[in-house]
């Protein structure tokens, strides 16, 4: 699905349903703006926005001044507009989280329950064109600097990146980076036309096919007051950027020549370097033209080749070899551009003539392109061949590492070709077409062609057929009519020296095109009629999303003991597997979806299919091998003529194999006739040399080169017939591309680290809180560090067998306290030199880098002792509980300059958990004394409140007796009676209760006292 982004084509915010829908359509001279305003009810909103769609190009066609437009829409679940909220958006993709209804329903599926699904999502795309100009400022300024002829509307100029489309439009540059598919970043987007080179006379955009480091890169021709500049364009994240080469002074001053003009320049992204095709204007000769290169880094020019002034005189040859002794024709060369293939290290320079140099020194002429023709344009596929276009619209055909040009277009082949498709009716061909472009697409050759058809004009893509036009080309040129009786018998001369060709005994292609490929068959369902509703394909579309988020945080520096980035998805639910095919095939699974496990994978074992793979990685030292297998044209063998068959045999084919860098990669090609079958059998290796690649992260700064195996006497006679139409045999281009393949990663073996230190130590403690995801390792213990080898594409897993220099690069006593060192604090904490006591480890290894400022360590190292010095950061770690202190440790691990195992720069940061670390001298006598001292007090207050207890209980007994007394004795003369009839009674009566009081309360107190006495006395024995 196309991704969009949040702006209009016409440069406004594209309005939600339910809301305004805005939009500006632009037409010279004038530009529109006209809104419609939707009804605020949400019922049919989508029909509310078609509407408006609908209603517009009715408004426009009232206007005199606009041209005639069209609308195309394309509306994906059209339903789900405007439910989600009171707008949707145009062009937006997000992913849609409605998807988690419907796997909450699925109880008893592998699917997790506390997993958050996702899915695709479904949207609006309108598509609003006019047959008028582009909307951008296409003034004229001209001046006396910058001289402009005539203006006109043409777009001279258009080039486009992976993110950026520009034109060159009289002399000004726009750019635009809209609603390209590859332009994730939507802040980086933008809705309108830009420009760039305001101030500067530009006369030609020249581009740049390979991007790297990165960015993409253009460049821009200038003229008037800045004659003899490039401006070399810079696109990295959607900004664009120029800057104006030579740094110091002009290409003219620098090759020191008065008067020069740049016709043309090509950028060698992998040399950093600047090839300019110079015309130097030198009155009153005739001007001359020359190759000059600059460097980018060191800022400076060289002349590479001055190309001759008059055509060679080939005298019938299909090529000349440039030499200076040939003679000349008096037609001048006029040399127009230059092309660069990077695979091949082919230069072109074309015009009237094509040279071709795989050195920049040594040129040669291909002589079958006619001098009186003036090249247009060239276009290539980078697999092996290349198409040409000329000032009068001829289309020239040439493949890579022959001589010989074919004339496509006109030609009899395509007289014949045409009047075929008239006969079918085809629908793509017309007597009146026009030609817009030509240009290669996954190694076919495609036509951009206007076609007239009842006064309707249409663009239209159509296919090239180059073998068939070839094949029409051999048929009409080399055929013979035998007399048989009275009639003539039409024969035909078949030259491809071959009737079989096949490639044998291939490798999986996955090691060397380093794709990655996933199986995701869709759910099953359980209904008897067997066909998907909207919830099965939401869960289909919702594990098809996961997936994909998957592989891409499959980025984990700890190892899974699975290497497969699906293995976590269902590696609890894989028990249970039998189970779910029992409800499944019971017809009992949850939403009558049925999720096989199975069924999503990593595939690893891709077979090949009796071809070359699209491209080739090769690491250091590495090879690729297959065997060609042919059998050999209009020879017949008896028994008698076998010995001199053998012989013959390998005379009638011939194979070869060319190397664009044999200081990079060596060949050997083995042969091995079979006489019994009249065929030929070649093996052929391909091998890395080791000498042209330092290291380099994976898949990155590669260097391109390329194989052609190819039979000798095969462009354009051997052909095959498929059910795709015919195909050319006997040449075999295949892109190289040497240094780290794609998907290579170093990571942490904790299982093998875990079982290996065990048993060397002769036991593990971990940690008191156990992480499974982090394991903890013992600071007394020697820790021997293990890591693997992970080839994402393959799915091999292996031990890092090769050498590496282990830094401590931050850390910190807990997780949120991790901070990163300084250059100067790695030196410290890890170099053998430190001499400041800082070290956080060491090891018995005595093999070290060339500074020799660290250890270079290996899969057989002694080990890791750790040390945390005085001055490290983990000396002396705090504990925050009664635990021995722990602390985390952020480690790179690197192969970079001292691993010649391979072109890899391994680089893996991990956290490393370490506890038990000793404290400090001085800290522990601290916590020593501070612990004595807290213990003893706590003692002897104890031994204070069991000596003080019942002296304190004594006293307060005797005080409370003390006091009850006083209460009692006033009590008794508060009830005295007045009368003294009753006197006599009272008192008698006083002093019996005064008497049984005061012996009861006597008794009360020798209880208490005794009673304290008896507890005290229990304390003591306990």
């Amino acid at each position: 699905m196309e991704r969009g982004r949040d702006k209009g084509e016409g440069g406004q915010k594209v309005s939600r349903f339910g809301g305004k829908v805005r939009a500006t359509f632009c037409a010279a001279p004038r530009c529109t703006l006209m809104a419609l305003r939707g009804r605020n009810s949400r019922v049919l909103p989508a029909l509310w926005a078609l509407l408006a769609v609908l209603l517009v190009p009715w408004r426009l066609w009232a206007i005199e001044d606009i041209e005639e437009c069209t609308w195309q829409v394309v509306l994906n679940k059209f339903e789900t507009v405007g439910k989600n909220g009171m707008s949707d958006r145009f062009f937006n993709q997000e992913p849609l989280e409605t998807v988690d209804n419907v796997f909450r329903p699925l109880v008893d599926a592998p699917t997790d329950q506390d997993e958050k699904y996702l899915s695709f999502p479904y949207y609006l795309k309108i598509n609003y064109s006019c047959n008028g100009e582009l909307n951008i400022d296409s003034c004229w300024v001209g001046s006396f600097y910058c001289p402009q002829a005539s203006f006109t509307a043409t777009i001279y100029d258009a080039i486009a990146t992976e993110s950026t489309l520009f034109i060159r439009q009289n002399q000004l540059v726009y750019y635009f980076t809209g609603t390209y598919i590859t332009l994730h970043e939507s802040n980086h987007g933008s809705g309108s036309w830009v420009r760039v080179l305001a101030n500067e006379c530009i006369k030609r955009l020249c581009p740049v096919h390979f991007h790297s480091n990165g960015s993409e890169y253009i460049m821009a021709l200038t003229t008037g007051k800045r004659e003899g500049y490039v401006h070399f364009g810079t696109i990295t994240d959607g900004h664009v950027s120029f800057q104006l080469l030579p740094k110091q002074r002009s290409v003219c001053e620098g090759i020191k020549v008065v008067n020069c003009s740049i016709t043309w320049a090509v950028f060698i992204a992998d040399d950093y370097n600047l090839l300019m095709l110079v015309e130097i204007k030198a009155p009153p000769t005739r001007n001359y033209f020359q190759v000059v290169s600059y460097d980018l880094v060191r800022d400076n020019l060289v002349i590479l080749y001055t190309i001759p002034e008059f055509i060679p005189d080939a005298r019938g040859l299909e090529f000349l070899m440039i030499l200076g002794t040939e003679s000349y024709t008096n037609f001048p060369m006029v040399p127009k551009g230059m092309f660069y293939n990077p695979y091949k290290n082919l230069l072109l320079i074309w015009g009237n003539f094509l040279l071709q140099s795989y050195n920049y020194e040594n040129f040669i002429y291909l002589a079958d392109f006619p001098k009186e023709e003036s090249i247009k344009y060239v276009v290539n596929s980078f697999h092996g061949d290349m198409a040409i276009v000329t000032e009068t619209e001829e289309i020239w055909y040439l493949m890579e590492g022959s001589y010989r040009m074919y004339k496509l277009f006109p030609s009899k082949g395509w007289g014949m070709y045409i009047n075929l498709q008239m006969m079918h009716q085809s629908s793509l061909y017309t007597s009146n077409e026009t030609m817009v472009t030509l240009f290669y697409e996954d190694s076919k050759l495609y036509q951009l062609v206007y076609l007239m058809n009842n006064q309707k004009g249409r663009l239209v893509k159509r296919l090239m057929p180059v073998e068939e036009l070839l094949m029409y080309h051999q048929l009409s040129d080399h055929y013979l009519l035998h007399q048989q009786g009275n009639q003539l018998t039409l024969a035909f001369t078949n030259f491809c020296p071959f009737t079989v060709i096949r490639l044998r005994d291939l490798p999986n292609p996955q090691v060397y095109t380093r794709q990655e490929r996933y199986r995701a068959r869709p759910p099953r369902v359980l209904e008897p009629s067997g066909f998907h509703d909207e919830n099965s394909l939401a869960v289909y579309q919702g594990l098809i999303y996961h997936l994909l988020c998957l592989h891409s945080e499959y980025l984990k520096p700890y190892a899974d003991p699975v290497h497969d980035s699906t293995w976590r998805w269902w590696k609890n639910k894989k028990l249970n597997q039998d189970y779910y095919f029992y409800l499944a095939s019971n017809l009992q699974s949850a939403s009558n979806v049925y999720i096989d496990m199975a069924s999503y994978e990593k595939i690893y074992d891709l077979k090949a299919k009796h071809e070359l793979p699209e491209r080739i990685f090769l690491d250091k030292g590495t090879s690729y091998s297959f065997s060609v297998f042919l059998t050999v044209r209009g020879h017949s063998i008896n028994f008698q003529e076998r010995v001199l068959a053998a012989v013959d045999l390998g005379s009638k084919v011939d194979l070869g194999v060319v190397l664009a860098d044999p200081g990079c990669l060596e060949a050997e090609v083995k042969e091995e006739v079979l006489t019994n079958r009249n065929s030929v059998l070649f093996w052929v290796t391909l091998s890395d040399k080791r000498s042209c690649f330092d290291q380099g992260i994976s898949g990155h700064h590669l260097l391109k080169t390329s194989m052609l195996v190819k039979v000798v006497g095969t462009v354009g006679r051997c052909f095959q017939n498929t059910h795709q139409g015919p195909r050319m045999q006997g040449n075999f281009m295949v892109p190289v591309l040497i240094g780290c393949p794609l998907g290579k990663r170093l990571a942490f073996d904790i299982t093998y680290t875990l079982e290996y230190n065990r048993l060397q130590n002769k036991h593990y403690f971990d940690c008191v809180n156990v992480d499974p995801e982090m394991p903890c390792f013992l600071f007394r213990d020697i820790f021997y560090p293990f890591f693997l080898i992970q080839d994402l594409v393959t799915g091999d897993s292996g031990s890092f067998q090769g050498s590496y220099v282990l830094k401590v690069i931050g850390g910190g006593p807990t997780m949120d306290t991790i901070r990163e060192y300084s250059e100067e604090e790695i030196y410290r904490f890890n170099s053998p030199l430190d001499k400041t006591q800082s070290l956080i480890w060491t090891t018995k290894n005595t093999t070290t880098t060339k500074d020799p400022a660290f250890n270079i360590m290996t899969h057989q190292s002694l080990g890791i002792e750790w040390l945390c010095l005085r001055n490290s950061p983990c000396h002396d770690t705090i504990p925050h509980t009664i635990f021995a202190p722990e602390f985390f440790f952020k480690v790179l691990v690197s192969n970079r300059g001292v691993d010649k195992s391979t072109y890899c720069d391994y680089q893996l940061t991990f956290l490393l958990h370490i506890h038990g670390l000793p404290l400090s001298a001085k800290r522990a006598l601290l916590i020593l004394m501070v612990s004595s001292s807290v213990f003893i007090g706590l003692v002897i207050l104890y031994i204070v409140f069991c000596l003080l207890l019942p002296v304190v209980v004594k006293a307060c007994n005797t005080l409370r007796w003390k006091i009850n007394n006083i209460i009692t004795s006033e009590s008794y003369y508060t009830y005295t009676s007045p009368s003294r009839i009753f006197s006599g009674t009272s008192e008698t009566k006083s002093k019996v209760s005064s008497r049984v009081s005061s012996s009861v309360s006597s008794k009360v107190v020798e209880e208490k006292e005794e009673a304290p006495m008896e507890t005290s006395k229990k304390r003591s024995i306990t």
